[in-house]
């Protein structure tokens, strides 16, 4: 019994050695193939860290008419309209051209000046502005309101010169302020603004006879709807 029994053993050791190479080379192919599955499945499907924006200005044209109205002016307040072209050669940089037409309401504070010194108030009677300006996006974000909508904007900064033409005649002007994009869809964005319009006046009084020029700042908020050109826009991975 021990010289068949022993000979069969020693037969399937044989086979189970010769047999276990193979199988490990095959196992060890399949765990490859695996990785690299997962492998090809983790960069199709990975996540960013930092995610794409859902709005590019690069070389698109904005289109914004606006309402304008003064924030710092006691005596006379200051409402009109205007319009706006700009165009981004980049996305974080903008080049404007700005016109606005304003309209003067005289407010409560001039009959209170009026009784208390006999005199009306010497005030800047602005008419219109144009100006042209660089246009800054340093900051881009996302927002979340009441629903699960996102709604994404990006701040800039503003800085130009021009002209302001009030009842004294044109006046070369400065303005400098800070403004928000907020984008509805590929090319409709809600535009709110603050600038500080800066010019020198030159006043004449009744009784000297004498003149002297005065810094005027007039603090104007604007709201509008802008409109990109073109319509879409491609993005590009860098």
């Amino acid at each position: 019994m021990k010289g068949p029994l022993q000979t069969a053993l020693m037969l399937l050791l044989a086979l189970a050695l010769v047999g276990f190479p193979a199988a490990a080379q095959e196992g060890a192919k399949k765990d490859e193939d695996r990785s690299s599955e997962n492998k090809v499945e983790v960069r199709e499907d990975r996540i960013k860290s930092i995610q794409r924006k859902g709005f590019l200005k690069r070389h698109r044209w904005e289109l914004t008419p606006t309402l304008t109205m003064s924030l710092n002016d006691a005596f006379y307040q200051k409402m009109g309209g205007g319009a706006a072209v700009a165009f981004y050669p980049a996305d974080s940089l903008g080049i404007e051209v700005q016109g606005v037409y304003v309209g003067t309401v005289q407010t409560d504070m001039v009959g209170y000046y009026q009784q208390a010194n006999q005199a009306l108030p010497k005030v800047s009677n602005l008419q219109y502005y144009a100006m042209g300006n660089l246009l800054w996006s340093p900051l881009y974000g996302k927002l979340a309101f009441v629903t699960d909508d996102i709604v994404h904007f990006d701040a800039y900064l503003i800085a130009g010169f021009g002209m302001a033409r009030t009842e004294t005649g044109s006046k070369f002007a400065t303005n400098f302020g800070i403004g928000l994009h907020y984008f509805l869809t590929s090319w409709l964005v809600v535009k709110i603004e603050v600038r500080d319009l800066i010019y020198t006046e030159t006043f004449r009084l009744d009784v000297q006879r004498t003149e002297f020029s005065d810094i005027q700042n007039h603090v104007m908020v604007a709201a509008g709807v802008s409109f990109f050109l073109p319509f879409d826009f491609d993005y590009e991975f860098q």
